[in-house]
């Protein structure tokens, strides 16, 4: 992965909202460091969104 990921990326690629995604990420890893202040996510952190949410309208 050579460019950062965030969740608008994973938005537009899996056609779930920003929102979900991000809420996702929160009940996974937990809110964000006091200076930080978007999600650039890790290549583990991607494969479970997408893990996530293909799940989820594969089914």
């Amino acid at each position: 992965m050579n460019d950062p990921v965030t969740p608008a990326d994973l938005s537009r690629e899996l056609g779930v909202s920003q929102k979900r995604i991000r809420d996702f990420l929160r009940a996974e890893y937990g809110k964000l460091g006091p200076h930080r202040t978007r999600w650039l996510l890790t290549e583990p952190q991607v494969v479970a969104v997408n893990a996530r949410f293909r799940e989820l309208f594969n089914n």
